[in-house]
């Protein structure tokens, strides 16, 4: 009895026992994630860097914010200052967290300025409810002196060939290695196309007779083949480049029906190649020129072959006009430079009757109004793509080798017509010794026009300096910045606007001089808990820089930010210029509290050095094309 008694008291023992382990473990797991909420609620700043009320002599390059317990991973902690009355936002960078688990470090991106400033921090849990948050007030003594340090940790606009200074270099790249091919198969094309132009020109209003001659038949066939073979390479070279295909597989002609789709220069190229095609019919016939039935196609073919020239660049202001202008301009050097190889080669192949004679006479009249035209719309498409860069841009500069060149022609035609009317004014017969040295007049004038055209061809792989490589976009936002006494000027664009990532155009306008350092920042208003943006711009002129909106500039918080862009330049001068700019939400709704911000502009001597740094969190952006004034 005893022993049963005692065996019961120990198994109710027991059993207390356990009950009692149990109860303490249920009460430390509940009590875990309230003691964690209570130590989260708990936690306060046990110090900072610069501490409240301190006077620094200089900017602090970081600061710290030590906290009295450890903060968890998913807490936030957010800062922003303010310095000056009133408040300027200053640029920071993200708050770190130090392996101790208690210590904040934030970068200062842009040196403080001398005077009282402000700093807001706010510890949030992951429910967003503030757990601690304070101001700090400090001061500092004096401006900091800085070197220019490179970018480190932000995406930028990557420079690009374009419209006006180079950006992102002025010169287009040709894709792949088809450049040289664009180019010789153009020149080449150029060549067959205006010569068959001249010929057919000139048989069909000076030299009806021309088509009897068997030279005649055979130099046109010739010319066809040569005109042929340089379309299609050109033809190949540019649905290469176009479309990203190899080369090879480029000259595939069932690969050409892309190119058709890609702007005016491909649809251009493609309706060349069938015009040339079309023009075999009077390569091999030239008489075709001269009878009723068959003249409007035998001249249509080679006329819409000279015409698509004219497309190799529709671009830039008053495309429109430029185009007509510049559909007559290559008519007019196909009847002045076609027509002179045809005359050289064909008409002065040797002595004959005198309907050589009147077809050299046809030649020289026709050729002198051509030349007007080709002077007149040549100075008009210079004034419209080059403008006063005419010396100081890549595509002025080839500009003025072929202007020489076509100086040189001229001076050889005017010297060709004198000896044509010296030498055929009062006779009905071209003589051996007469056929030869006008032939070699000719040839001169003719082997200048050769190397116009490839200064032509030359020309159309760089960008004018007065055209965009980028297309025109509208934005929603649109801030002009300008500090007149600098002479500096520029816009800000951003679409849609709101909250989130946005796109982002940097525009300049005019500027004094080379910039050797452009930065654009968003500071969000203080207070605001929103995190300011730096992106480094590489224009070094007038241009514009373009990041897209899948990867532009974001912003955290709406209301009201400002918007500064600095420039550096060249003379050792810099302007900076700030304006206010209102971040709305996503459905449109404008903030409704409001700062005083200050919009200012001022002068930095050379002595002083623009700080060159950038935030580690700018944007999320990838490179984007850009394109500056040369």
């Amino acid at each position: 009895m005893d022993f049963a008694r005692q065996r019961s008291a120990d198994s109710r023992g027991l059993l207390r026992r356990a009950f009692a382990l149990i109860g303490v473990a249920v009460a430390i797991v509940a009590a875990l994630p309230m003691a964690a909420h209570a130590q989260s609620n708990d936690n306060s700043l046990a110090g900072s860097s610069p501490s409240d009320g301190a006077t620094l002599g200089t900017s602090p390059a970081i600061m710290t914010f030590t906290f009295q317990q450890p903060v968890g991973s998913d807490e936030a902690f957010t800062v922003a200052v303010g310095c000056g009355t009133p408040a300027q936002p200053q640029s920071t960078g993200i708050p770190l967290l130090g392996d101790d688990d208690v210590t904040f470090t934030v970068e200062v991106l842009s040196p403080f300025p001398k005077g009282a400033c402000t700093i807001t921090w706010l510890l949030r849990d992951d429910l967003d409810q503030a757990i601690a948050t304070d101001l700090i007030a400090f001061s500092v003594s004096a401006d900091t002196p800085t070197a220019s340090s490179e970018s480190t940790g932000s995406t930028i606009p990557t420079a690009a060939s374009g419209a006006a200074a180079s950006s992102i270099g002025d010169d287009v790249e040709a894709v792949g290695s088809t450049g040289g091919s664009v180019w010789l198969g153009g020149v080449i094309s150029t060549y067959g196309i205006m010569i068959l132009f001249g010929a057919v020109a000139l048989i069909s209003f000076g030299w009806p007779e021309g088509p009897l001659y068997e030279i005649t038949q055979r130099f046109t066939f010739k010319v066809w083949m040569l005109a042929l073979a340089g379309t299609y390479l050109h033809t190949a070279a540019l649905t290469s480049s176009l479309t990203g295909t190899s080369f090879t597989a480029s000259l595939n002609p069932f690969n050409f029906a892309d190119t058709f789709t890609e702007g005016w220069t491909g649809a251009a190229a493609i309706i060349r190649l069938v015009a040339v095609i079309a023009c075999l019919w009077v390569a091999y016939r030239p008489e075709a020129v001269l009878d009723d039935v068959s003249r409007p196609l035998a001249i249509a073919a080679p006329t819409v072959a000279v015409v698509t020239l004219a497309f190799g660049r529709v671009s830039g202001n008053l495309a429109l006009i430029g185009l007509i202008v510049m559909i007559l301009h290559v008519m007019a050097v196909a009847i002045w430079l076609g027509g002179v190889i045809f005359v050289g080669r064909a008409v002065l192949a040797g002595p004959g009757e005198n309907d050589l004679v009147h077809a050299v006479k046809a030649y020289s009249r026709v050729s002198a109004p051509a030349i007007l035209v080709v002077i007149i719309s040549g100075v008009a498409e210079t004034m419209r793509l080059d403008g006063d860069a005419l010396f100081t841009s890549s595509h002025g500069r080839v500009l003025i080798l072929k202007l020489l060149a076509v100086g040189v022609m001229l001076f050889v035609a005017v010297k060709a017509r004198a000896m044509v009317r010296m030498r055929l004014g009062r006779v009905d017969q071209l003589t051996r010794r007469s056929a030869m040295r006008l032939r070699r007049v000719f040839a001169t004038e003719a082997t200048v026009g050769v190397i116009v055209l490839m200064f032509s061809g030359w020309l159309l792989a760089i960008n004018p300096p007065k055209v965009s490589l980028i297309q025109e976009r509208e934005y929603a936002l649109v801030v002009p910045l300008a500090d007149e006494a600098a002479g500096f000027s520029a816009e800000v664009s951003l679409d849609p606007g709101v909250m989130g990532l946005n796109a982002l155009e940097v525009e300049v306008l005019s500027a004094p001089t080379t910039i050797v350092g452009l930065r654009l920042e968003f500071d969000p208003e203080v207070g605001s808990y929103g995190r300011g943006t730096i992106q480094d711009i590489p224009l070094t002129g007038t241009g514009i820089a373009r990041l897209s909106a899948a990867d532009g500039l974001p912003f955290d918080v709406t209301g009201n930010w400002t918007v500064t862009l600095s420039a550096v330049f060249e003379s050792g001068l810099s302007a900076v210029v700030s304006s206010p700019l209102a971040i709305v939400g996503e459905d449109g709704v404008v903030p409704t509290t409001t700062t005083t911000l200050v919009i200012g502009t001022s002068i930095v001597p050379s002595e002083t050095t623009v700080v060159e740094t950038t935030t580690t969190d700018v944007t999320q952006a990838t490179t984007a094309s850009v394109v500056t004034v040369d």
